[in-house]
């Protein structure tokens, strides 16, 4: 299901299992390796399931909206970062008329498989910096030392163990048939090639015009994968970081130095004087053309399309701020990222929704709360396409431009009268005098009389 956001409600059911047995060392990992990158609440959401009382009979979500303080677009997030990071397992079903989820919690990799995963390890990187990255891999690894004058003289098991050579040659069958049942415990984040677009021959070729040994590079292909669907880098930058990173003496490519100058490019650190002009120059005339749509131009929103479509988000971003004059924030390099490494939408498609926030709504910097807002809407409305992007673009403007009603614009009501009220009926319709005696009359002139003397201030 690519999408269970419409079925998630305060009564609706889940119950939770475990998939694995968590110790001290992922508790530690949960809080010192994951969490930077998946946040606090995601953190909790994970815990909260974990030490959910009877956590294998159906509850309510209204039991974790309270006890973690979210609400459900929140809640909703939370979930997405443990299931990108490999920490749940969501699952959907329906019985007659109830929907239920099972959340399957998994234990967080050890450190050392962490830190070889190259989209949590780059991630945590971007997050927390370099400085702080070499503390946490020296706090989380134990480095085996060892001495020229000391002598291994550990035994192996069948130094120890008497095994017979009949029962290795024919495993029984309750270790074969149990073994089948084992799920595999490597969770990291799917980002095979076959989900990712990147053209590696067009890399290749631009390697090899640059000197660059293409063979020393190819077994990393994972890790190129990874800052592609990270940062959204295209391959000409790919083969410059690549080129930096290579020794060219040698034809040695450094892992961890490619890693350190893609940070230094789009982290913290940002120079906006990397990329200059074309980025700009694109968003602008995206920009221009944008702002005729008003006139009923048809090629206005293709121009913006085009541009989406062919210019990574990162790129696109730096455009937008380089035309308006601004620079991209850390926050910004922050949000994009995350957008980027949930993997819900295409990159054209999260390219329109940065120039929505920018650009029509004028915003000065990326909100995060409203970009969440907007990606959970066009989740749930399944846009995964930049032409559906700009009718759900459309369909919001024309939701924020309709005028609210206040008192005064209320439109006058004009009330009228019952017929009751118009006609009077029977005895009210006749004059009072007429039932009035001569003598009555005569009395009645008197008073008023009296009464006007009395406002002229006489006496009778």
């Amino acid at each position: 299901m690519e999408d269970s956001w419409h079925q998630l409600q305060p009564k609706t059911g889940f119950l939770v299992r475990l998939a694995d047995r968590l110790t001290d060392q992922s508790w530690q990992t949960l809080t010192q390796l994951y969490q930077p990158i998946i946040g606090p609440s995601a953190t909790g959401l994970f815990s909260a399931l974990f030490w959910l009382p009877q956590r294998e009979t159906y509850k309510r979500h209204a039991i974790l909206l309270a006890e973690l303080g979210l609400d459900l677009a929140h809640l909703y997030a939370a979930r997405l970062r443990l299931e990108a990071t490999g920490l749940l397992t969501t699952r959907f079903k329906t019985e007659g008329d109830l929907s239920s989820f099972v959340y399957e919690l998994h234990a967080p990799l050890t450190p050392q498989d962490f830190f070889k995963d190259d989209l949590l390890s780059v991630q945590l990187l971007g997050v927390v910096g370099e400085d702080l990255y070499q503390s946490l891999v020296t706090a989380n690894t134990v480095v085996a030392r060892s001495s020229d004058d000391e002598q291994n003289i550990t035994k192996n098991f069948l130094d120890v163990f008497h095994v017979d050579g009949d029962e290795l040659r024919e495993i029984p069958a309750v270790v074969s048939s149990n073994r089948q049942n084992l799920a595999s415990t490597r969770r990291a984040p799917d980002l095979s090639p076959d989900k990712v677009q990147f053209d590696f021959k067009l890399l290749g070729e631009l390697l090899e015009r640059s000197f660059v040994d293409t063979r020393a590079v190819s077994k990393y292909r994972q890790l190129l994968l990874t800052e592609h669907a990270t940062y959204g880098l295209d391959e000409p930058t790919m083969a410059r970081y690549i080129g930096e990173a290579t020794d060219l003496a040698t034809n040695i490519f450094n892992p961890e130095q490619f890693k350190r100058i893609v940070a230094q490019a789009f982290g913290y650190q940002y120079r906006s004087e990397a990329t200059v002009g074309t980025p700009a120059d694109s968003v602008a005339n995206a920009s221009s053309a944008t702002a005729s749509t008003a006139t009923g131009v048809s090629s206005a929103e293709q121009a913006l399309l085009k541009v989406a479509s062919t210019t990574a988000p990162v790129k696109f971003l730096q455009g937008i701020k380089q035309n308006t004059g601004g620079f991209v924030t850390d926050g910004e390099q922050r949000i994009v990222r995350d957008l980027v490494s949930r993997q819900l939408f295409p990159a054209s498609v999260l390219n329109l929704m940065i120039y929505h926030v920018l650009v029509d709504e004028d915003k000065p910097t990326l909100n995060k709360n409203l970009l969440d807002t907007i990606a959970n809407d066009w989740s749930k409305s399944k846009v995964k396409t930049p032409e559906l992007a700009i009718q759900k673009i459309k369909e919001r403007q024309q939701a924020m431009t309709k005028p609210r009603r206040s008192r005064r614009q209320q439109p006058t009501v004009k009330e009228t009268l019952p017929d009751w009220a118009k006609k009077p009926s029977g005895a009210a319709q006749a004059p009072t005098t007429a039932k009035l005696t001569d003598a009555q009359q005569k009395q009645l002139q008197q008073r008023i009389a009296r009464l006007e003397a009395r406002s002229k201030g006489k006496e009778d």
